[in-house]
């Protein structure tokens, strides 16, 4: 349907932030369960069955919302092709590609890190968003706090030459990401974001396919695991389906810069989850740099409209406990 959903454009803020939230949780958690199907499935099957569930569940459940290919207009298409070979195809042939080669601790921290700077460079450059001071101290305070985070989990790897290819293939990871959430932007100027993240999904999903025959997957296939396929599923609806929708969500509201920011906490809960789930120890140094990640979030997203945001929040929920009297 040419034309973003209306109804998005009424979506409180609050809310806004409470699904980027619950977003960078569900990623934080993503290259443990990616590490975990790699080790029993080729990384780009496993690109095919998540991508490939995805968009059926997408088109099973809002085909009827969703507009026919030949009623998108030539231009769209192309954006849709881009977003497509960007996000899907090439974004998961380099960070699943990273993590066979690279600890799972390196998927959490490197392509997350790297992918907001590469979103705010090409939101100013070619979107027209403004990079403000308070957005390059905010970044600076992010990218240190993540170093913290992430020094003990680096230094206990041994570098080698395998473990250097794997960190760059993240680090392309993240270029991808970038670049396919600032054309994410560009194509819901006249897509909702439904159909972008829906025909997206297909198109990388199709590109994946012969490359994935060449893995012969079927032998792994038949001898995985239940925690492979656990696993699995945890990529295709909570990191895929609901994740990548909330964060397209974002994007359309706050802008692709703004959004961006909110990837730096993505190793932040990475490490708390492997301490709260995997009982991992945490140590002092990491909590500094999380809370440094937090302050740097803060001062990009501005404290004006993150302080607005928390007082229409709480009028919300103080208006949702205390009803208006009825009339006698």
């Amino acid at each position: 349907m040419p034309g973003s959903d209306r109804r998005q454009a009424v979506t409180p803020l609050p809310r806004i932030y409470l699904l980027l939230l619950l977003t960078i949780v569900l990623w934080g958690g993503s290259p443990v369960a990616g590490k975990l199907v790699v080790r029993e499935l080729p990384p780009v099957t496993v690109g095919v069955l998540r991508y490939g569930a995805a968009s059926l569940i997408l088109f099973a459940l809002f085909g009827r919302r969703l507009p026919a290919w030949r009623e998108i207009a030539r231009r769209e298409r192309w954006l849709l092709v881009s977003v497509g070979v960007l996000g899907t195809f090439l974004n998961h042939l380099a960070f699943y590609g990273g993590l066979v080669l690279a600890p799972a601790s390196h998927g959490a921290i490197l392509s997350p890190t790297t992918s907001p700077i590469w979103i705010m460079l090409l939101a100013a450059r070619f979107g027209g968003e403004k990079i403000t001071r308070a957005q390059i101290v905010g970044i600076a305070h992010c990218v240190v706090g993540v170093v913290l985070v992430a020094s003990p989990s680096i230094s206990a790897v041994a570098v080698t030459g395998r473990v250097l290819l794997g960190d760059a293939l993240l680090l392309l990871s993240g270029l991808a990401w970038g670049a396919y959430s600032f054309l994410t932007k560009v194509a819901m100027r006249r897509l909702s974001a439904m159909a972008t993240l829906a025909y997206g999904m297909v198109i990388g999903s199709v590109l994946l396919v012969p490359v994935a025959l060449l893995e012969r997957p079927w032998v792994s296939l038949a001898g995985a695991s239940l925690e492979a396929w656990g696993s699995l599923l945890y990529v295709t609806v909570a990191a895929t389906l609901l994740a990548a929708f909330w964060w397209s969500l974002a994007i359309q509201h706050m802008g692709a810069a703004r959004t961006s920011v909110f990837g730096n906490l993505t190793p932040v809960f990475g490490v708390l989850l492997s301490w709260g789930v995997l009982g991992e120890r945490l140590t002092p140094l990491q909590l500094f740099g999380g809370i440094l990640t937090l302050i740097g979030v803060w001062v990009c997203q501005g404290p004006t409209i993150m302080q607005a945001a928390w007082r229409q929040a709480r009028v919300r929920l103080v208006g949702a406990a205390l009803p208006e009297p009825e009339n006698q």
